[in-house]
């Protein structure tokens, strides 16, 4: 653990009439301390001469002197070095992070040196800072800028990720790969602390679900990412059999593609589906936060069939009905639409008509061309002949003939 009571960059300011060799020869004597002592890695100063107080009277001319050392030492050391008392030794104020460490930036104390970092105060030139013979000091002010810059975009988007404004899914849309490798261990970390504040947080919440059957091809899925792309949601469409929430990453939306009755025992379902309390539902490697505001299911089977099917049911089918207040059962020119009715306890038929997904994407089986088919026999080496041509038909212009 570092010495509080040592230091290693630091800053030095005082009036110029309290440093040795004033009136006429504080600077000579301030570079010749400087430069004489081994333990000064490198250093630089400025002359603050036109600042001026609230009231617009000038201040007193004083300087500041940003040192970095080789090693570590007592602030009343760093003050004998230049010859000013231990209280006018400071810490750097600027921090940067470097892996799971901070670190004192010197880099703040060189812009304050020009007041870059203070518009509101006089602004000086660079060219009145004097520096270390060799040592670049733009160079160093300019690397922590953008490593600041950069920080400070950290803090911005791990700010977004607690007020929930940005998310696991478009994470990507916020920063570039290379400050999201860098960084997704932070990231991480303040997904499951918004998760965990969630989670004992008020965990109410008003679910739609919606229950799509249909024969293949009928355009279940279509239908279910129509209906959140036109509602202008975020959607994620479940893609493993096994995980269907593997891939869930706080979306709007959640498209159970398919879903299969032996994935998910009914106790997880059911909870999962519950229209108002927000709880975790079980994944494969951990249990996954559902913020989810529209669930919607998609599958070959009625819904009858579907809770036939699940594995050791200790609830009744009315449990799944009442959750799934929407049941839509589409054909591949129909679409009818029914609404969950408490008052008897099953489904009402509230609408029908033309299936939208056969009308926007007609499904048109594309023949192979005889040109690809020729291809594909050359890259197996053999020769195109269909079936039912003559044995000495001759095939014009082959490309391997």
């Amino acid at each position: 653990m570092a010495d509080k009571n040592s230091i290693r960059k630091c800053e030095i300011a005082q009036q110029i009439q309290f440093l040795p060799g004033y009136p006429d020869r504080w600077k000579e004597t301030l570079e010749q301390n400087l430069e004489k002592e081994p333990n000064i890695k490198t250093w630089a100063y400025i002359l603050h001469d036109k600042d001026t107080k609230d009231d617009n009277t000038p201040k007193e001319h004083h300087v500041h002197i940003a040192i970095e050392l080789h090693e570590s030492v007592k602030f009343s050391t760093v003050g004998g070095y230049v010859g000013v008392p231990a209280q006018y030794v400071t810490y750097c104020k600027q921090r940067f992070k470097a892996g799971r460490k901070w670190y004192a930036d010197i880099g703040g104390l060189l812009s304050y040196m020009t007041h870059r970092n203070a518009p509101d105060r006089y602004q000086y030139d660079d060219a009145e800072v004097i520096a270390k013979p060799g040592y670049d000091w733009i160079a160093a002010r300019t690397k922590s800028e953008e490593r600041q810059a950069k920080q400070k975009s950290l803090t911005k988007i791990l700010q977004g990720i607690e007020d929930g404004t940005v998310h696991r899914y478009d994470i990507c849309d916020f920063v570039s790969q290379a400050v999201y490798i860098d960084n997704k261990q932070a990231f991480d970390r303040a997904f499951e602390h918004r998760e965990a504040r969630l989670k004992n947080s008020d965990n109410n919440r008003s679910l739609d679900v919606i229950f799509i059957s249909g024969k293949p091809g009928s355009g279940k899925t279509s239908l279910a990412k129509k209906y959140c792309e036109d509602k202008g949601v975020s959607y994620c469409v479940s893609a493993s059999s096994r995980d269907p929430l593997q891939d869930y990453e706080g979306q709007d939306s959640l498209i159970l593609d398919d879903l299969r009755p032996d994935v998910l025992p009914l106790a997880d379902l059911l909870k999962l589906l519950d229209n108002n309390t927000v709880s975790s539902a079980s994944a494969r490697y951990h249990d996954r936060w559902i913020q989810a505001k529209t669930i919607i299911i998609t599958t070959v089977l009625s819904i009858e069939e579907f809770f036939d099917r699940i594995g050791q049911r200790d609830e009744p089918l009315a449990q799944l009905k009442r959750r799934c207040k929407i049941l839509i059962q589409l054909s591949y020119d129909r679409l009818d639409m029914y609404a969950y009715r408490a008052s008897i306890g099953d489904y009402m038929l509230i609408s029908s008509g033309a299936n939208p997904i056969t009308s926007l994407y007609p499904e048109t089986e594309r023949e192979t061309s005889e040109d690809d088919l020729i291809a594909i026999c050359k890259d197996f080496g053999l020769e195109y002949r269909p079936e039912g041509i003559p044995s000495d038909y001759v095939i014009e212009d082959l490309p391997f003939a």
